[in-house]
């Protein structure tokens, strides 16, 4: 599965992530103004515009999610900030 980078960074900011450049583009979960201690990042290297297999699932590690399915869900936007928030909360993240 390939995923383009800027359609994972659109669905993360739409997700409640809140973006920070550095030398990667950092994306940081929160929940009522406050990090839950979940977050994921971006390289802005014009290699990375298309996102393989091998950082999606570094990025599912860093997501705190289960599934190949789950990450798909996120960054496809069939999955709402709510229902991440909820599957967050199952798991005592929150």
């Amino acid at each position: 599965m390939q995923i383009d980078r800027s359609e994972i960074e659109a669905s993360l900011a739409a997700k409640g992530f809140i973006k920070e450049d550095s030398h990667h583009r950092y994306f940081y979960h929160e929940v009522e103004g406050k990090r839950s201690g979940v977050f994921t990042y971006t390289s802005h290297g014009s290699h990375y515009k298309t996102i393989g297999d091998n950082l999606l699932k570094q990025m599912k590690k860093q997501l705190r999610l289960d599934t190949s399915a789950q990450i798909a869900d996120l960054f496809k936007c069939p999955m709402t900030g709510d229902g991440y928030n909820e599957l967050l909360r199952k798991k005592g993240m929150l």
